[in-house]
């Protein structure tokens, strides 16, 4: 029997729908998946059963596309060091954990609905947060409701960001390239699915910019733009928001406080971390043959050339 949480009676019903979970098929697969990744000789990864459940799941329990985003997610945090800065929980981490920036609300959209995050982006101080520190905050985050929230792993996670007072010198350190190294991350590596960005509180300007980028975008109806609160409290329900936006969802310095208690408890699960990984060499001398796992690798294996359009 897989040595896993066991989901409400809601979301055990959406990941048998929607994911084509089989409980009778589960400890198979798991196995399928820990046996792959200890044959291969480059790849040094965790292999528990509630961590290879999540990219079982997000996979919609296919064993090779899992293959696919176990390696991705490795290889990322091995080659992308200048942007995760190590995996210590660090000073600057609980800096940005304690700063009321970001907040993870207690309940999710329904008992088997996704998760919420919540943004206040006239919070972030450019002076002291850059954006690759913002982006190692949510890679760390993501860790951790990977092996912790079964409501972000199966229904995935809804972002809500109040851009009141959002600061235009951090809009300046946005670049294209680096954007893309970030999103890659969060798109091919963790299995979490975003299910609908919502902002509100965004000057004319301001909404008239993401208006632009949501027309370019590839699934537009994931963004939704909000002229006022009412309008964002009638997409969500007022509910599941915080106190300080008029809803019943806890308090914004309960889920900060929460979080930061979260985050010191994983101090030592990320610096074991640190030992896990992909080793380029070992893995050049095992495919060099081979047809490559992760779409756009090269056979030489270089992370550098893969394609995360």
């Amino acid at each position: 029997m897989a040595k896993i949480r066991t989901l409400v009676p809601e979301l055990a019903e959406v990941a048998r729908s929607q994911l084509g979970e089989e409980s009778s098929k589960m400890v198979a697969k798991i196995e399928a998946l820990r046996t792959w990744i200890a044959e291969q000789s480059y790849l040094e990864a965790r292999t528990d059963d509630q961590f290879l459940v999540a990219f079982l799941r997000f996979c919609h329990w296919d064993v090779e596309v899992a293959k696919k985003r176990v390696l991705f997610y490795y290889t990322y945090k091995s080659k992308e060091r200048e942007l995760l800065k190590g995996r210590l929980v660090d000073d600057k981490l609980m800096e940005l954990a304690r700063s009321g920036i970001f907040a993870t609300l207690p309940n999710p959209i329904g008992p088997g609905g996704p998760r919420i995050h919540f943004t206040r982006m006239g919070h972030i101080e450019p002076s002291k947060h850059s954006v690759t520190e913002i982006f190692r905050f949510h890679a760390f985050r993501a860790e951790i409701e990977l092996n912790t929230d079964d409501n972000w792993n199966v229904s995935g996670v809804v972002e809500i960001m109040d851009f009141t007072k959002i600061p235009y010198s951090l809009v300046l350190q946005f670049d294209p390239g680096m954007f893309k190294r970030m999103n890659a991350f969060l798109e091919h590596g963790i299995p979490a699915n975003l299910v609908a960005t919502h902002i509100v509180n965004a000057s004319r300007e301001t909404q008239f910019v993401l208006g632009l980028i949501r027309n370019v975008m590839k699934q537009k109806e994931l963004l939704h733009i909000h002229s006022n609160l009412e309008s964002l409290q009638k997409a969500i329900g007022k509910e599941y928001l915080p106190v300080e936006m008029g809803g019943e969802n806890g308090t914004l310095a309960d889920a900060v406080s929460r979080y930061e208690t979260q985050l010191t408890g994983f101090s030592t699960y990320f610096k074991e971390d640190e030992r896990y990984g992909v080793d380029e060499k070992l893995r050049a001398a095992s495919e060099k043959e081979q047809a490559p796992l992760v779409s756009g690798l090269p056979s030489d294996g270089t992370f550098r050339k893969l394609n995360f359009d």
